[in-house]
């Protein structure tokens, strides 16, 4: 590590696994994340990339779209759909019946 090369070795330095951790470390998913076409938004962004935080879902492909029968075979769905159920993997909070 650099902090060693600089002559400065602290127990925290060498020891912590967050200084050494590699985010995008072994193969990437075999999942897909969907979320809506069109305009950039924060919601979806910030969705996917805690996703791709997850195991689970590291490097997942992230396919764009509003078609319900391009996103129905994905693994998860975020921010569109106008469907609210995790037990299929469903987060759209923009329904009227959303209340969580």
């Amino acid at each position: 590590p650099w902090l060693v090369k600089r002559g400065i070795t602290t127990t925290m330095a060498l020891n912590n696994p967050y200084k050494r951790a590699k985010p995008y470390e072994g193969l990437p998913s075999e999942k897909m994340i969907g979320t809506h076409s069109g305009t950039f938004q924060c919601d979806e962004a910030m969705g996917v990339w805690l996703l791709r935080q997850l195991p689970e879902y590291r490097n997942s492909k992230v396919v764009r779209s509003r078609d319900k029968d391009i996103l129905a075979p994905l693994d998860i769905v975020i921010d569109v759909g106008g469907v609210y159920d995790h037990s299929i993997k469903r987060y759209d909070h923009h329904q009227r019946e959303f209340d969580e």
